[in-house]
């Protein structure tokens, strides 16, 4: 037998080689986990606080940095959610039907479908499907607190039927009122202690005018007994709608009611007065309004929105000198307002009635010099009236001339305007004047307002109309005390104070210096010049394309350069930085149907911060499905903001015969959607966190 053996060394040479090649052995330790950041330390309540003291933007990036975070602020965040347009009626609520651990934070929801604005003529959707899909997610809403329909007519019953049992929590409705007839045994008339109630009247167009004004209707006796007998504690209270309304309704019943807590009142083109029933009958419901005003002494807005010269409401206020010591906010025609007790306490304005005569401006004016305490004033104006006449002014110089016809110059009736309330702190103008001034004359004029630090521009858009985003920073150059503005066109004009459909819309908030910038690393790229007079201007924008009329939307920071380093051309200005649209890998796809885009800013040279700021930009990661406005999560498309009306130009018969455009501007260039504005006065932003 044969055996066999193998044996095989290692050269010395290779086995030092190896050794001194190899890596020193390292002691084994154990590592220590991450420290949290001092935030996260904190206790529940103290970040649910500090929520609470910030502004919902701060709360948005504060949810980004951690997933603890996101889940505690959740509360804040969806608090209150608006569905704006037909599009996100539909989606969003089926994504939040989907999603019950987001559902259950809702306090407040705002459903507005076909709305007059945002709502192209037969794009209009099945108000009851929306309402069917509310009905079947109402066991989710366990917190819900108010609710609000803003549609064309009413929606069904089987709606409030559902909401009633399992939102135990609902005590502030609000509901629009159509052409369909009011349902006697609605369970809406089935609530009890409610805070707030609203129905306003919904108006499609002015066509119904040709016919004369509509029959006086009444409203169901279960609505009063609701109101007058089961709501001892109701706050607020909103009947009717803006004049001309195309249903009148007799409310003199709620001259009946008495609450403790009542703080706002609305009443529209209503009858409070029954001109029909002779004069004593008259004197009787007149006397029965007054004695209802003075009898709540909480009240600190009224709100009337009947017709100036209107026989079916009280031309005058007859009340004692001590009735009303709350009233700040008042809204009606100009008549009413000097008879009203200590009028020197307003601090908010809302007139009514259209100023479209020369002679409506001059009493306006006078009453404005004395409101001593008024900050802040809603006005609508036509300044289309003809040539010359009883205005002392040189002529029209604002717009178009239309072949020399009209002689009017727009822009010092603005500035009369701010020569009778100097004081105003913020402005909200609606001009349907076709031609009208521009926001470049309008700017002009604001420097006559040193103290005005906020403002909302309606007017019928021009198609010379200078580029939105350089008319904003225009007027941030030349007005350096605002702080916030809303620039506003329509398609087309309109015939009451609930304006028309958008064509643009912009919403700007001045961040002052770059420390202020969200999602900004501190320094800034180098291309970028940074002075105290050259704050940063967040923007929100949205259109339609003149030619195409293709829709665009873009939210991005523009950085205001100083006036002797202006960019004149039209193309990107190299100081726009437009802000990513963010999307999170779990969003449903239902959600949104756009693309996920993201806009990327080049500086003129290359730059670290400028690539920090995009890489940052992409960490935080979140799912769209509508918009945060402020304390408001607002379920829509750029689309924002306000209710219109539509009709063809005819006599307005009904307004108050005693009341009555240099700087640095830029573009993102890309054309590539962006987060959407919103509409209101304040600046949106296009995150909800799933």
């Amino acid at each position: 037998m044969v055996s066999l053996s193998v044996t095989t060394t290692i050269s010395p040479v290779s086995s030092l080689k190896k050794l001194l090649t190899s890596q020193p052995i390292r002691e084994l330790t154990l590592t220590a986990p991450t420290p949290k950041a001092p935030i996260e330390r904190l206790p529940t309540h103290v970040i649910l606080e500090i929520g609470r003291q910030s502004s919902l933007r701060d709360v948005l990036y504060l949810g980004l940095c951690s997933r603890r975070l996101r889940k505690l602020l959740a509360t804040i965040l969806y608090s209150t959610v608006e569905l704006k347009t037909n599009k996100h009626c539909k989606t969003t609520l089926i994504a939040l039907s989907k999603h019950p651990e987001i559902t259950q934070h809702i306090r407040r929801l705002i459903i507005r479908p076909n709305s007059l604005e945002w709502t192209n003529p037969g794009d209009e959707m099945n108000e009851d499907q929306v309402a069917t899909l509310i009905a079947s997610m109402a066991g989710q809403l366990r917190n819900l607190e108010a609710f609000e329909w803003d549609g064309m007519d009413m929606p069904h019953n089987e709606l409030w039927a559902a909401l009633r049992t399992p939102c135990r929590y609902l005590k502030r409705i609000s509901t629009s009122i159509g052409e369909d007839t009011l349902d006697p045994s609605s369970s809406l008339w089935d609530f009890n202690d409610l805070r707030q109630i609203s129905l306003t009247v919904k108006c499609r167009s002015l066509d119904w005018l040709a016919e004369g004004l509509p029959k006086t209707e009444k409203l169901p006796r279960k609505f009063w007994a609701m109101l007058l007998e089961r709501c001892p504690r109701l706050e607020e209270l909103t009947i009717g709608g803006s004049a001309p309304s195309p249903r009148i309704f007799d409310i003199r019943l709620v001259t009946a009611g008495r609450w403790p807590r009542l703080h706002s009142i609305t009443l529209g083109d209503m009858v409070l007065i029954s001109p029909s029933k002779g004069d004593e009958q008259a004197r009787k419901d007149r006397a029965a309004f007054m004695a209802f005003l003075a009898a709540h002494p909480t009240l600190r807005s009224i709100h009337l929105q009947h017709a100036g010269g209107s026989a079916t409401f009280p031309s005058k206020f007859i009340l004692p000198s001590n009735a009303l010591p709350n009233v700040t906010s008042f809204g009606g025609p100009l008549k009413l307002i000097k008879t009203l007790p200590n009028p020197q306490r307003l601090q908010h304005l809302t007139l009514t009635c259209l100023h479209h005569t020369a002679s409506s401006f001059p009493p306006t004016f006078a009453v404005l010099h004395e409101l001593k305490a008024l900050t802040s004033l809603n006005l609508w104006i036509d300044l289309s009236f003809g040539s010359g006449g009883s205005f002392a002014f040189s002529g029209r110089t604002s717009g178009e001339n239309l072949r020399g016809h009209q002689k009017f110059d727009d822009a010092q009736v603005l500035r009369s305007l701010f020569a009778s309330r100097p004081s105003l702190k913020h402005l909200e103008v609606s001009c349907f004047t076709r031609p009208t001034f521009s926001i470049r004359e309008f700017s002009r004029v604001l420097q006559t307002a040193p103290n005005l630090e906020s403002f909302e521009l309606t007017k019928v858009h021009k198609s010379n109309e200078e580029e939105m985003t350089r008319s904003a920073a225009r007027i941030v150059n030349e007005n350096p005390n605002i702080k916030k503005f809303t620039v506003r066109t329509t398609q087309d004009s309109w015939f009451s104070p609930a304006k028309g459909r958008v064509k643009q819309l912009g919403v700007y908030e001045v961040l002052g210096y770059t420390s202020h910038i969200p999602f900004f690393d501190g320094a800034l790229p180098t291309s970028i010049p940074v002075t105290s007079a050259a704050p940063a201007l967040l923007a929100c924008e949205w259109g339609q394309k003149n030619i195409t009329g293709k829709e665009y939307s873009r939210y991005f920071v523009h950085f205001l350069v100083p006036k002797e380093k202006e960019n004149t051309s039209f193309g990107r200005h190299p100081h726009s930085l437009s802000l990513s649209r963010i999307y999170s890998h779990t969003s449903p796809s239902e959600l949104q149907n756009e693309p996920n885009l993201i806009q990327s800013w080049h500086p003129s040279r290359s730059s670290s911060n400028a690539s920090s700021f995009l890489k940052r930009s992409r960490r935080a990661s979140c799912s769209v499905v509508g918009s945060i406005t402020n304390a408001v999560v607002t379920m829509a498309s750029p689309r924002s903001s306000m209710s219109s009306a539509s009709g063809s130009h005819r006599s307005v018969t009904w307004a108050d015969q005693g009341l009555g455009r240099s700087g640095s501007g830029s573009t993102t260039g890309s054309g590539r959607r962006a987060l959407s504005p919103e509409t209101q006065s304040t600046i949106e932003e296009d995150y909800v966190l799933v």
